[in-house]
Order: C-alpha cells, then sequence, then structure tokens
C-alpha cells in the first residue's frame, strides 16, 4: 500500500495475509429480565460430536471437518476452505454459509435464578381479587419467572374474583417475585370478536411458599385509557394460501394482537421466551408466545377488519416495547405411508411495531419449488439421494432467508404413523443441496420451505440476532420417496 502526499513524498508498505481457513463459533446467549442483560455463554462441550462444516467436492459428496470447544461459548474447525459449506451445528440447525465466523447466540428472557427443586411438592394459590369491572370478562394471573398460569371468568354485576390453583411439581415458587393481574373485557373489533384489556394489577414483593398455601390478593387499578386506530387488511392475507401446496389448502384460524413486552425497550432486540402482556385479543387466541403469533382455531381473517378507534387499558411503563402481531393459519390433508392421511398445519406470521397505517402481509410463501428440476407439488419418485431444491422467492416481501424442514414418517407408541421434522436445512439462497446421511433409500419425504423476514438477523452471519419486524410464510410439498 503508497500513500502520497501532495508535496510528492510517498511512503509504501507492505504485507502478507495468509487466511487460515478456521471457522470461529460463537454462541454467548444474552439473558433479559427486569434487571437488564447478562451474557450466558454456552457449553459446546455436550454437543461436540454433532458439529461439523459439511464442505462440498466435486464428486457432489461433502467432506465432514470437526472442530473443538473452546472456552467463554466458542467453537473453531480448522482446515476450512474458501467458499460456501454446511454447518452443521446439531441435528435441527444446519445453515449454508461461506462466512469465518458465525454467531449463534440469540436473545432470552429468563431469570437468573434457579427455578427447579430437588423434590416434587403441591403448592397452592388462593386468589382474591376486587374493584373489578362488572362486566362478563376474563381474568388472567401470571408470573414471568416461572409458569403459574391462572385463569377464571369474571360475572356481571360481581367486582369481586376468588379461585384456586393448584400446582404439582418441582418448581420453585420462591423465585416469583412479581406478577401481573388484568381484566379482559369483550369487545368487537368490525368482523371480528375478541377483548380488551380493562382494571390491572402489578404485584411486586412477592413471598411465595413452594409445597404451601399461598394467598394472593389485591385491589385492581381503574382502566389507564389507551386507544388504535385498527385497519386489518384481512382480504390480503386470503390469497397467500394459494399454491402452497400439492392440493387446495383450507383456512382454519386467523388472529391479531396487540401487546407490551415486559421488560424490553422498544428499540431493543427480539427475546424468545418472552410472554408478552395481551391489550387487545381476538377469540381464539389468548396469548403471545415468543414473538411468534400461535393462531388457536378461529375464523380464518379473510376480510378487512375495519373497527376504528378501538379503546384499551394500557397502563404498564411507557418504557417496554409494544408490538403488534397478525397470523393466519391453513391445513393440507397429505398421504401418510399405510393409506392415512394427516393434516399439515401451514401458518403465515408477522409481528411489527404498534402499526400507523392498515397492517398488510410483510411476506409471503416462495414460488415455484422445484426438487431436481422438478415440481415439488406432484409427488414422485428420485432415484438418487443426491436432492436440490429450488424456488423463486416470494412474490411479497424480501426475505432475509428461508428454512427447509424434512418430514419423515414416524411411527408412535400407539401404532399410528405421522410426519415429523427430522432435521432443519437454513439458507440465504434460493436452492440448496441436501447434505449427505439425511435422505435415506426407500423412505418417504415431505419438505415444508419457510420464508423469513428480519430486522436485523443475517441467516450466513448470525441468524438469531433478530429485531422488528419479523415474519415467515410457509408452504409444503407433495411426498417424495427415494428409490435409490
Amino acid at each position: 500500500m503508497t500513500a502520497n502526499a501532495s508535496g510528492g513524498a510517498s511512503a509504501t508498505q507492505s504485507w502478507t495475509v495468509t487466511p487460515s481457513g478456521t471457522i470461529h463459533i460463537s454462541r454467548i446467549d444474552t439473558l433479559w429480565n427486569e434487571n437488564g442483560s447478562t451474557s450466558v455463554p454456552f457449553d459446546w462441550s455436550v454437543i461436540t460430536f454433532h458439529v461439523a462444516a459439511l464442505v462440498p467436492q466435486p464428486d457432489g459428496s461433502f467432506q465432514s471437518l470437526s472442530g473443538t470447544a473452546g472456552a467463554n461459548g466458542t467453537f473453531e474447525i480448522p482446515n476450512v476452505p474458501s467458499g460456501y459449506y454446511w454447518l452443521r451445528l446439531g441435528p435441527q440447525d444446519t445453515y449454508w454459509t461461506s462466512s469465518s465466523t458465525f454467531d449463534v447466540g440469540r436473545d432470552i428472557f429468563g431469570t437468573t435464578a434457579n427455578p427447579t427443586t430437588p423434590t416434587t411438592s403441591t403448592t397452592y394459590m388462593n386468589f382474591s381479587f376486587t374493584s373489578l369491572d362488572p362486566t362478563a370478562g376474563l381474568l388472567q394471573f401470571d408470573a414471568l419467572e416461572a409458569q403459574l398460569p391462572y385463569l377464571a371468568s369474571t360475572n356481571p354485576g360481581s367486582t369481586t374474583s376468588v379461585g384456586e390453583l393448584v400446582a404439582n411439581g418441582n418448581l420453585d415458587y420462591s423465585v416469583i417475585k412479581r406478577a401481573f393481574v388484568r381484566q379482559y373485557e369483550p369487545a368487537a373489533f368490525g368482523s371480528m370478536d375478541g377483548y380488551v384489556l380493562g382494571p390491572a394489577l402489578t404485584l411486586s414483593n412477592l413471598s411465595l411458599t413452594t409445597g404451601g398455601h399461598n394467598t394472593i390478593s389485591g385491589a385492581l387499578n381503574p382502566t389507564v385509557p389507551a386507544s388504535i386506530d385498527l385497519s386489518v387488511k384481512g382480504s390480503e392475507w386470503a390469497p397467500l394460501f394459494d399454491h402452497i401446496a400439492p392440493t387446495a389448502t383450507s383456512a382454519v384460524g386467523g388472529s391479531f394482537y396487540l401487546s407490551v413486552q415486559p421488560y424490553i425497550a422498544a428499540d431493543g432486540p427480539n427475546v424468545s421466551l418472552s410472554t408478552p402482556i395481551d391489550l387487545i385479543w381476538t377469540s381464539g387466541n389468548f396469548s403471545a408466545f415468543l414473538l411468534i403469533p400461535s393462531c388457536s382455531p378461529n375464523l380464518p381473517l379473510t376480510t378487512d377488519v375495519e373497527a376504528g378507534t378501538v379503546q384499551y387499558s394500557d397502563p404498564y411503563p411507557s418504557a417496554w416495547r409494544r408490538i403488534f402481531s397478525v397470523c393466519q393459519t391453513a391445513s393440507v390433508a397429505v398421504q401418510v405411508p399405510g393409506g392415512k392421511t394427516q393434516g399439515i398445519t401451514l401458518t403465515n406470521t408477522q409481528t411489527t411495531s404498534v402499526p400507523t397505517a392498515p397492517v398488510k402481509p410483510l411476506i409471503s410463501a416462495v414460488q415455484n419449488p422445484k426438487i431436481n428440476g422438478a415440481d415439488l407439488f406432484n409427488a414422485g419418485t428420485i432415484n438418487d439421494t443426491a436432492v436440490t431444491l429450488s424456488w423463486d422467492p416470494p412474490a411479497i416481501g424480501t426475505p432475509f432467508g428461508y428454512t427447509v424442514a424434512i418430514m419423515s414418517p414416524t411411527t408412535f407408541p400407539d401404532g399410528t404413523v405421522r410426519y415429523v421434522s427430522s432435521t432443519t436445512l437454513s439458507t440465504a439462497k434460493t436452492s440448496i443441496t441436501v447434505p449427505p446421511d439425511l435422505l435415506r433409500s426407500g423412505q418417504t419425504y415431505l419438505f415444508v420451505i419457510t420464508s423469513l423476514v428480519d430486522g436485523n438477523a443475517s441467516m450466513e452471519i448470525s441468524p438469531h440476532r433478530s429485531s422488528l419486524p419479523v415474519a415467515s410464510a410457509q408452504l409444503v410439498s407433495a411426498s417424495v420417496t427415494i428409490t435409490n
């Protein structure tokens, strides 16, 4: 490199860089809770035998290169040549990448306290709450540190609610220091029914006894008025279930909800295992989970929802993040070896910040999927375990990547046979060559391809460092039998 000055002087320096060919993998999860964040390195030694770089060879085979676990959540695989390779991190976790560094860490909600005890016990929770609105609705109690859900009906004319929860197991309920109590009241959102948050109460400094009787009580606080102009273009989701399966699909569910994520800043990362507090939700879907909507059976969201201004209560700190989620589900019947059929559920989901305009789909499924050049929606056989899947990008949205779940028939203890995912391959490209030993002669498979949107994640470098918006859309193949 030569540097030249305006007066004519120059200086030159030379050096040599020799790539080592070492892949540096890091998994340092970030644990979030009410106290902020904590870095938690992963212990790779427990799964070292799963981790490998699968390098394509000129003859179509793959060379498997292993590595060693290091300190502080690191893992290294030496002698990997330049170019793309499959990075296998576990039986369900394989990525197509050319990067020499790969961050597997993710942001997770959790407590640093141990939520279990060495013994099993029976814990009693006696609830008594006052100052409810005297209307028919639902009362929900839950805690974020441990599984302690309680749900009861509220009655017209009554401002109190009493009940009991009996919990058997080895959870340590003494770690629970804060809990949330909410009354939900029926509401109509245009063509859909649902609930909005009314009076609520946050309980702090709880002192619960595991294996004993606990009384939890309090007066709910009045509503804190909030509103949203709500328009969800369900009619634009309806066509997204066309051409996503070998036969016609049936729309079976649809829902949307506005929620608060406790302790997560508005500009913070997406945090898995975080249970949002719903402010608005549609009937059939009670609570958000993992930031990815879970669609319970419900009226399909196939027509526009023009709800106008929806009033609800929002008593939670303004620093906590608000999110808006929509999900749609469709079902398709597939033939299972042995002559029976199985319903496969396909989803289209998205989560964004609070919308200020009509809500429309962010992503659709991939188009024109093929297997070794043939239509993936046509059942058939392949006389080769060397399989290439390809597709065109979605008509709506720009994915950061795709996942391909390989589903194979599994016989359950009761003798029934159902397709179950055996592995997942992830890529930012629109084609993959399936790694060796994943497909076996004489076996029948389905392939579920999911297109993914994320505000931050990189499929080839850091696939789990996520931020809003997130979205996904799926399709499923016809059955494919490997005959050689």
